[in-house]
């Protein structure tokens, strides 16, 4: 469970503590716990394409 990711993009930091910029979501999204040391959130099996393509996607989301 989390927060909406809707407006993600306005987000100040990821996870609280990492700056809000695609390389470095990608990054998190992939292998979190090597980003951020403690993260909760599991290594992901995908490519770092299909990273790049997860951020580009949640930086699209836009506020209702």
């Amino acid at each position: 469970m989390g927060p909406s990711l809707d407006g993600f993009d306005d987000v100040g930091l990821i996870a609280g503590q990492l700056p809000n910029r695609p390389d470095v979501l990608a990054a998190f999204i992939r292998n979190a716990p090597s980003v951020k040391e403690g993260s909760s959130m599991p290594p992901m099996p995908i490519s770092e394409t299909e990273a790049a393509d997860i951020a580009a996607y949640l930086y699209g989301l836009d506020h209702d």
